[in-house]
């Protein structure tokens, strides 16, 4: 087990064989909960696990071989934190047990499970999941609907469950590539998203909470767009077809404005870069135009007053280290 930046890596290559299924089932319980595996080759396993503290949150990527997870009434009473378990499949196939219902997912498909309870994860061949760990108290369900909701497979093709899927989907990919940053903004946009998603099977579509729907989508828009200079408040609410105010006040209720939000992932992806081996063929201008900074100067001044340092001043550091 590594870590890395507040970022835990497990990847059970290096030891032997016989070990392999045992030390991965021992990350497995560490990263979440205590719980029973079981695999048909166990000296032929090979499985691997990310993980992340995403401010109030937990995240984490996991995969492997063909694999059965347990949660039986003996680990339950052996750690039992209070969490809810909200899942997306991004490779292969799974099945998810839980109250006697069944969610047989596929690649894009979201689930959600209650740890307090006993469930069952079947994996049939090589997969891989993105898990978010959320605290009972935080998601705001009541006892009823949460036992509504757990092992109900979510499309996530459609709706508010192809929003969640592409959002969680992305944030995987910057987990394996050791971009994400453990951003408490971050955990309350995948929180809001993760509680509209379920509150929309309970309620009619109209009343499904839309400052939080509207708030997703104006941060995934922006990182889509962080390269274009004409990127700014308009732009945002005319792309989502909504009033300047409105989606100021939206921004306001996350104790921040667009513009500075803006700002600050603009800057997180020019550090990221600069910091990068790979990249250092790249000028500092190239890497601040390619992320909206058009002209060096300001981005030179924006990249000091934000992290102390010049631009050029911390790519050599980070290239000495």
């Amino acid at each position: 087990m590594s870590t890395t930046t507040g970022q835990v890596s497990f990847d059970p290559a290096q030891l032997a064989p016989q070990d392999r299924f045992e030390a991965w089932r021992h990350a497995v319980n560490t990263a979440f909960v205590p719980l029973d595996a079981s695999t048909e080759h166990p000296s032929s396993f090979h499985g691997a696990l990310t993980g992340l503290a995403l401010g109030s949150l937990s995240v984490a990527g996991v995969g492997g071989d063909a694999v059965t997870v347990r949660r039986s009434r003996q680990a339950i009473a052996a750690g039992d934190p209070g969490v809810f378990k909200f899942a997306l499949q991004v490779q292969g196939s799974s099945l998810t047990r839980q109250d006697g219902r069944e969610a047989l997912l596929s690649p894009g498909d979201l689930v959600i499970y209650d740890t307090r309870r006993p469930y069952d994860l079947v994996f049939g061949g090589a997969y891989r999941m993105f898990v978010v760990q959320i605290a009972v108290e935080q998601l705001g369900l009541s006892a009823e609907q949460a036992r509504a909701v757990v092992a109900q497979r979510i499309p996530g093709s459609a709706g508010l469950g192809a929003l969640t899927s592409s959002l969680l989907g992305s944030l995987d990919d910057q987990l394996q590539k050791g971009e994400m940053a453990p951003d408490p903004r971050a955990a309350s946009a995948v929180l809001q998203l993760v509680q509209a998603t379920l509150l929309s099977r309970f309620r009619p579509a109209a009343e499904v909470p839309t400052r939080d729907v509207v708030y997703l989508e104006a941060v995934r828009h922006i990182d889509d767009h962080l390269g274009d200079p004409e990127l700014g408040v308009g732009a945002v609410a005319r792309a989502l077809h909504v009033s300047l105010r409105y989606l100021q006040g939206v921004f306001a209720q996350e104790g921040t404005t667009i513009s500075e939000w803006i700002r600050q992932r603009r800057l997180e992806r020019c550090r990221m870069e600069l910091g990068d081996p790979s990249q250092a063929h790249r000028s500092v201008s190239a890497v601040a135009a390619r992320w909206g900074y058009p002209e060096a100067s300001s981005f030179s001044r924006a990249f000091k007053h934000e992290y102390g340092v010049s631009p050029g001043a911390f790519r050599r550091e980070v290239a000495g280290s």
